[in-house]
């Protein structure tokens, strides 16, 4: 089995955020399980094969650890990869920003929860939060990142699609990223469930705005799995980025456990222990995945090739088994 060529890497379990739909359930605290700096960069020795084609930073917060994320991008210069970092923005000054340019580093991808202040600090437990993320959409943008704004649908904020486009447009981004609300780690107890219709409007709004605006394209909104916009306009189908879930993808936390994704806490061995290769070979989890990836109304529906039944870590998280259907689908059994 190829290794992934997109791993998801982990330097922190450290936030200084305490979000309500956090995956790794990360806090101000939490850095007790992490991996030296020496452990994270040697471990990328495994990481960096020839077919590796993206490299994500991410958290907690990873730029708690800055210093560490400038490690890191030295040691991959020269690798014909996309580098990016997934951050709050709390940190994002100008001068990181343009450090983070000349380093290296390709995407800078800023989450935002809301098109008003409040919302957003709320849900951040946070204040200041907002201010800060516009911010740092401005400094990414100013420094000649592209600047990705990265939005999770979820029950509170699923009539503010069309609003939080206009916003990030506005400050500098270069693409909305969309996600709707998995319910792994603290978002599994501490988000009111999305339902499948704010789902379906959320999604039905954000094509409405590009398609009324001339200045927007395709390219501009990127619906990760399990969106499903092709469930609305089939015009989608050729935008549509299959789950990559223990396939093409791996995560790969601060402690050094592999997971398929983040969102999927399914512990497949430690990298420290067993290498990648081995991990990614021999996991009886990813073995089944691999052989059945369809199951329940997926078997029957027309858009089964296309979606390969939607997102493997939603349905994990929600069932305990990766090959249930997807359960933020809103599509009807035939």
């Amino acid at each position: 089995m190829p290794l992934p060529n997109d791993i998801r890497l982990q330097i922190t379990s450290q936030c200084n955020y305490h979000c309500s739909h956090c995956f790794s359930s990360s806090n101000e605290n939490d850095a007790n399980t992490d991996l030296s700096d020496s452990e994270i960069l040697r471990l990328l020795n495994q990481i960096l094969h020839e077919n590796l084609t993206a490299i994500s930073i991410t958290g907690g917060e990873p730029l708690v650890k800055s210093e560490l994320v400038f490690k890191i991008l030295k040691r991959l210069h020269g690798y014909p990869i996309t580098k990016t970092l997934n951050t709050n923005g709390w940190f994002l000054s100008l001068p990181t920003a343009i450090r983070l340019e000349e380093s290296g580093m390709n995407i800078v991808q800023i989450s935002l929860d809301s098109s008003t202040e409040e919302k957003h600090d709320s849900f951040r437990k946070m204040r200041g939060s907002y201010r800060r993320a516009l911010e740092a959409i401005e400094n990414s943008a100013k420094a000649g990142l592209e600047t990705h704004v990265r939005v999770t649908i979820t029950s509170f904020n699923y009539d503010e699609m069309p609003t939080i486009l206009e916003l990030v447009f506005k400050k500098g981004a270069t693409r909305l990223v969309v996600k709707p609300l998995i319910h792994s780690g603290r978002g599994s107890h501490e988000c009111k469930p999305l339902k499948p219709e704010q789902h379906k409007r959320a999604i039905s709004a954000l094509l409405n705005s590009i398609h009324s605006n001339s200045n927007l394209t395709y390219n501009h909104v990127q619906f990760l799995t399990p969106c499903f916009p092709f469930l609305i306009n089939q015009e989608y189908v050729h935008y549509k980025d299959p789950c990559e879930c223990g396939d093409g993808l791996a995560f790969i936390a601060s402690n050094g456990d592999v997971q398929p994704c983040g969102y999927a806490h399914l512990t497949l061995g430690n990298i420290l222990e067993t290498s990648l290769e081995s991990i990614w070979s021999d996991s009886p989890h990813l073995r089944r995945w691999r052989e059945t990836r369809l199951n329940g109304k997926c078997l029957v529906c027309e858009f089964k090739g296309i979606c390969q039944g939607g997102c493997r870590a939603a349905a994990y998280e929600a069932t305990g088994d990766m090959i249930s259907p997807d359960p933020a689908c809103w599509q009807e059994e035939s």
